[in-house]
């Protein structure tokens, strides 16, 4: 009888510490973030073709960038691109002379090619991007003012029935 009992108090604590236990190892998820930066950052190419960014503390080189747009892994030498980041973690990257809005993805030490938005055939003059809601806005000027997700340019008749 007392060995029936002796097995009965170390199941009964070994269930005891697990349920203490268990918990403790579960995962935890912060839900709804928001990785947007307010506002977008422009970024002097130094001469081996890095940029950085201290405040976000992100630094890439942009060559492959340079061949894709210009053909030509150092045309951005000295000059500024334009960098953002939405809501979900994406970076948009374009800049003058630029024809296009690369978006990029975070990956493990890199950023991948997600999409490509062609905006410009003569190349932008002087573009900024805007954290705008769900989306991000191109500006040039007033020759251009485009609404951009990961996906799709969404147009303005778009923008007005979705505020209906």
């Amino acid at each position: 009888m007392q060995k029936k009992g002796v097995i009965i108090a170390r199941i009964a604590l070994v269930i005891f510490g697990a349920a203490i236990l268990l918990p403790a190892c579960s995962s935890l998820s912060l839900q709804d973030v928001d990785y947007g930066w307010p506002v977008e950052s422009v970024l002097k190419v130094k001469d081996d073709n890095t940029v950085s960014e201290g405040r976000y503390m992100i630094s890439f080189n942009v060559a492959p960038l340079a061949e894709k747009e210009f053909e030509n892994p150092n045309a951005l030498r000295g000059k500024e691109i334009r960098l953002l980041r939405n809501k979900a973690g994406m970076y948009y990257v374009t800049g003058p002379e630029f024809k296009n809005v690369y978006v990029l993805t975070p990956k493990a030490g890199e950023l991948s090619l997600y999409h490509t938005f062609e905006v410009s055939e003569s190349g932008l003059k002087k573009p900024a991007l805007n954290k705008r809601g769900q989306y991000v806005e191109l500006l040039d000027g007033s020759a251009v003012r485009l609404m951009l997700t990961s996906d799709d340019i969404v147009e303005d008749q778009d923008l007005r029935a979705e505020k209906r």
